[in-house]
């Protein structure tokens, strides 16, 4: 199963990165490889951080739709237990009703 969440999360984790990326090509042509470097650590440590917090966010999320498909299928089964219950109901009347017409309406 595709985990779409965390798909468009990283998406959008990523184009924040490609957008920081592309200011940093712009200053490589006159900023010392030194600092580039630092910058470029810099941006990957923040990515590892912020991919991090999407796992975080999606298992919180995916914890959240297990409940919510937990609670629908509990509630299929409740509402299945009382249909069952009322046509057995409803069968036991038709049974009793059809005992007093055989014995002449007493």
């Amino acid at each position: 199963m595709l985990n779409y969440n965390k798909n468009k999360l990283i998406n959008a984790c990523l184009c924040k990165y490609y957008e920081t990326f592309s200011h940093t090509l712009d200053t490589a042509d006159f900023v010392p490889d030194k600092f580039n470097d630092k910058i470029l650590n810099y941006i990957f440590k923040n990515m590892r951080k912020s991919f991090k917090k999407i796992d975080k966010e999606d298992r919180r999320y995916q914890k959240q739709l297990n409940k919510k498909q937990q609670a629908k299928s509990k509630q299929e089964k409740r509402r299945l237990k009382l249909e069952k219950r009322q046509a057995e109901r409803e069968r036991k009347l038709a049974k009793k009703q059809q005992r007093k017409s055989k014995k002449g309406g007493k």
